[in-house]
């Protein structure tokens, strides 16, 4: 099995996010992972990071995330903690708004999805099984 992924301590803006997203999707494939399956933990990871962007810092500057990436024998596990407060978003006023989608969207991706925020922060655990049942 692939050594873990382990970035940490990575500022939670635009430019720090996307190279983070690439360099987790260079692991990903690296891992022996099948592109489309490679795209779905990619697109899930790179969401709950955008959301650490957005919510968990209340504007007091930005803050830093941490992503652990692991291929376990049953499954590949995703965690992204941030070390912030969450932050209410701001409504969108339009009839349909593009925003708020986010939770939809990483637990359509993964074959789980944990979060759990408190004080110390938010964690996002995402999962998917190795082997698909049929």
């Amino acid at each position: 099995m692939p050594e873990p992924f382990q970035s940490h301590g990575v500022q939670a803006v635009p430019q720090a996010l996307r190279r983070l997203r690439h360099d987790l999707m260079a692991w990903v494939l690296g891992a022996g992972v099948d592109e489309a399956r490679a795209q779905d933990i990619v697109l899930a990871s790179y969401e709950a990071l955008a959301n650490v962007a957005d919510h968990a810092y209340d504007g007091a500057g930005s803050g830093v995330v941490d992503l652990d990436a692991a291929v376990h024998p049953d499954r590949i596990e995703v965690v992204i903690t941030d070390h912030g407060r969450w932050r209410m978003p701001v409504p969108d006023p339009r009839p349909v708004s593009v925003r708020g989608r986010g939770l939809l969207l990483l637990r359509a991706s993964a074959d789980r999805a944990d979060i759990t925020s408190g004080d110390e922060g938010t964690v996002v655990t995402l999962a998917w099984d190795r082997l698909r049942a049929s």
